[in-house]
């Protein structure tokens, strides 16, 4: 097991959080003040299909997403969230290098209904940013963003992105979209980390 203890700002320069990156075997776990982030192993089952509602009508068919993401042959690390406090899952964020956006490493997230608007999104994403950055060793990330989604697009550009455009990419149920294209660069992350 390994560990790295790093100091993470969240807002403005006068709200800083500590986070505690652990790596065991290939599962992450990132700890912050209100959240625990971590990869998933196949005992996670039942989280995995709380969480992703109908996607998963087995607990078969949710052991095989787990496995897919292991085995994919590519980048791809889907962090789950977990209020520390009530020891509830309540949503994910992953980064993970996508192929319709020709392998672009895009960081995703989503919160249950009744967990938005509470800055979870925002704390996760950009924990995950840092670990993207510091721990994956990405130069750039991406993020697409359906126009109204305003609530999404507000998350990524505290992050930091910057809008590039429209991209258009099948949405999760395969339909081609048009997604606003927002991208974030380790230098410009550097700089706004300062």
């Amino acid at each position: 097991m390994s560990s790295a203890r790093c100091i993470i700002l969240i807002g403005n320069t006068d709200n800083y959080i500590s986070v505690m990156v652990i790596k065991m075997n290939n599962n992450y776990e990132i700890k912050t003040d209100r959240l625990l982030l971590h990869t998933l192993t196949e005992s996670d089952v039942a989280i995995v299909r709380s969480i992703n509602g109908d996607e998963f009508k087995t607990d078969e068919a949710a052991r095989g997403f787990i496995r897919w993401q292991d085995d994919a042959g590519r980048l791809l690390i889907n962090f789950y969230i977990w209020l520390t406090q009530e020891d509830k899952c309540i949503g994910r964020v992953y980064i993970h290098s996508k192929p319709e956006l020709n392998y672009e490493v895009e960081i995703g997230y989503g919160i249950l209904e009744a967990y938005r608007n509470k800055g979870y999104a925002t704390e996760a994403a950009k924990v995950t940013v840092h670990f993207a950055f510091s721990q994956a060793g990405q130069k750039v990330l991406c993020a697409i963003v359906k126009p109204e989604n305003i609530s999404s697009r507000r998350v990524t550009e505290k992050l930091g992105f910057v809008y590039n455009g429209v991209r258009r990419v099948a949405d999760e149920n395969g339909l081609d979209c048009d997604f606003d294209y927002f991208q974030l660069s380790y230098n410009d992350w550097q700089l706004l980390a300062k």
